[in-house]
């Protein structure tokens, strides 16, 4: 993602460079969201990391259905 950002950097600096300033400013936004979008993906593990365990958590088992041959009341 960062290689990406830098490469519409650079092809916004040329743009600028040719006088094409709205095109220029598009790309330069676009490497934004990138970068963004990089730093989101740095910052997951750490946040993942930092979410509370389920461990040691009651888990609710399946129940049987009613009426069926595994449920005695069901008959």
């Amino acid at each position: 993602m960062r290689n990406r950002a830098a490469r519409l950097l650079a092809v916004a600096l040329k743009a600028r460079d040719d006088g094409n300033d709205a095109y220029a400013e598009e790309l330069t936004r676009l490497a934004s969201e990138a970068i963004d979008e990089a730093a989101d993906i740095e910052n997951a593990p750490a946040q993942a990391a930092r979410a509370p365990s389920r461990r040691g958590k009651s888990v609710r088992q399946p129940q049987p259905i009613l009426g069926s041959p595994k449920d005695p009341q069901g008959e």
